[in-house]
């Protein structure tokens, strides 16, 4: 990579450049930082500037940088605290290269701040979500601002499904509307995401293709027969509950690798012999809908959405085999784990043994 770096880059405009001394630099990124000495200032100067450079300009900061600053500023662009610069009257199609692509405007800080944490990748990330599709099954208080954010993000295909009529306690800012009280929840909750997204597809996919997540936010425990099918298309699902006073994002899971919400439900009947006749009656939907804190439903959104961009971007997240959870007054998050059960039938149980 650093041999194919050009000496025409640019700070990222996610990063910052703080002087130390006449000749020192510290470049900051997120949480991180580098010092770099011996820039000289002409190149300093070069990586504010918002413009590529002229022919002329290149080859001449081309002649004036050693080979140590050639490989500092290679190793930056590669650390993502630098970027290469481009042209957008250029062709970049050619390279083949994602990083070579300018963003597009709306997800210009998006991919500046996913450098912070993947430096180079970032792009190629980015690029990625464009072809990644979540369905969000159900109408709680964080559905559509779940959907929203990851469209926001840059998730290419955000699909709501729910048959229900909008109702005032679902509005929160982000998603449905006080406005959107009594139209289809599909409908507002799709405005909600082109308001946030204009990009976005959220059109249902074509019968038989599958999404590669399915949020379900729903505030009561997921009914057997809705597990099932999940399992049986072997679609990756996510789940998150808001209570009064509480809010649970998790577990995450991925039919035939982790443990599955049965695991979860058969964990709390140990705990409790009465949870399965809770459980049903928990399923009655209630005449004024769930009570939820507007505040705590805005953290629980953006928690659900950061697990569900961290598995679609290839990580780990913290909700596999596992769930956050948020319990006021208490300001902190928690994570409770969730094994598989040994009484579990989910194909989960051979993958753990």
């Amino acid at each position: 990579m650093p041999g194919k770096t050009s000496l025409d880059v640019m700070l990222n405009p996610a990063a910052r450049l703080l002087w130390r001394a006449a000749d020192v630099v510290q470049l900051e990124l997120g949480g991180r930082a580098v010092l770099v000495e011996g820039l000289d200032p002409a190149t300093v100067r070069r990586l504010f500037s918002p413009r590529p450079a002229t022919r002329e300009a290149s080859a001449g900061l081309l002649g004036g940088t050693d080979d140590a600053n050639r490989h500092s500023l290679a190793s930056l662009t590669e650390a993502g605290y630098l970027w290469p610069r481009t042209d957008p009257a250029a062709d970049t199609s050619a390279d083949g290269d994602a990083r070579l692509a300018p963003p597009r405007p709306r997800l210009a800080a998006e991919l500046a701040a996913l450098t912070a944490q993947h430096g180079q990748r970032a792009a190629e990330l980015l690029n990625a979500r464009r072809h990644c599709v979540v369905a969000i099954h159900g109408a709680g208080r964080v559905a559509a601002h779940v959907a929203a954010v990851l469209a926001a993000a840059g998730i290419g295909r955000v699909h709501l499904v729910d048959a229900d009529d909008v109702r005032l306690h679902q509005a929160t800012p982000g998603g449905v509307g006080p406005a959107d009280e009594g139209r289809r929840f599909v409908t507002a909750a799709n405005a909600a995401v082109q308001r946030a997204a204009p990009d976005t597809d959220t059109t249902p996919l074509p019968m038989g293709e599958r999404p590669d997540l399915v949020v379900l936010a729903v505030d009561e425990p997921v009914d057997a027969e809705r597990r099932g099918a999940l399992h049986a298309r072997e679609c990756a699902h996510l789940a998150v509950r808001l209570g009064a006073d509480h809010g649970v994002v998790g577990p995450l899971v991925i039919p035939g690798l982790t443990s599955c919400l049965q695991c979860a439900d058969l964990h709390r009947r140990d705990r409790d012999p009465a949870w399965t006749a809770l459980a049903v009656q928990l399923t009655v939907a209630r005449r004024h809908g769930a009570a939820s804190d507007v505040a705590l439903a805005t953290v629980i959104a953006g928690i659900t959405a950061l697990q569900a961009l961290a598995f679609l971007d290839g990580g780990e997240p913290a909700v596999i085999e596992g769930t956050l959870e948020l319990q006021l007054p208490d300001w902190r998050v928690r994570r409770r784990s969730w094994p598989v059960h040994p009484d579990c039938d989910c194909s989960g149980r051979a993958t753990a043994q």
